[in-house]
């Protein structure tokens, strides 16, 4: 009786064991990857200048989660060239009350421009870098960020 009983508990204790192992691994697994019950968010933006940019729309972000933005730098000027100095992206507002336009909920890093000059009728394509970070607040899930763009311009040949 005594090896019958000491076998019930052993089997007990690798049943138990393997119960653990199967809760133990998807919630390893869900912790590794908390953005996945994350609505992501969205951004885009638009130009504050006189020259004219455009910038892709930025889904997918989430805890974590980095994206290029692509932006396109149009001289409207058919007749003169632009020299283009410095290109800035500024994250203005949201579409969710509680979710601030701030570095703690969408962070921007911008490529460094070097002057560039932009043909007349022309284009230049720079890039910059959105991350969201794990210290987003939760009001964020499937906000849409509005970013602004601006440049420093001037026309080649005048100062």
């Amino acid at each position: 009786m005594a090896r019958g009983t000491r076998f019930d508990g052993r089997a007990r204790l690798t049943l138990l064991a393997l119960l653990t192992l199967a809760i133990a691994l998807p919630v390893a697994f869900a912790a590794r990857r908390a953005s996945a019950g994350w609505l992501p968010a969205t951004a885009s933006g638009r130009s504050a200048s006189a020259l004219g940019i455009t910038g892709n729309r930025i889904g997918g972000l989430y805890p974590g989660a980095s994206r290029t933005l692509t932006l396109t730098l149009r001289n409207r000027d058919s007749k003169h060239a632009i020299d283009v100095r410095r290109v800035r992206v500024r994250d203005v507002g949201t579409t969710v009350r509680g979710c601030k336009a701030s570095r703690r909920n969408l962070r921007l890093r911008q490529s460094r421009l070097k002057q560039v000059t932009i043909a007349p009728g022309g284009s230049y394509r720079v890039h910059a870098l959105l991350t969201m970070p794990n210290s987003v607040a939760n009001a964020c899930q499937g906000a849409a960020f509005e970013l602004r763009y601006s440049a420093q311009v001037r026309r080649r040949g005048h100062s």
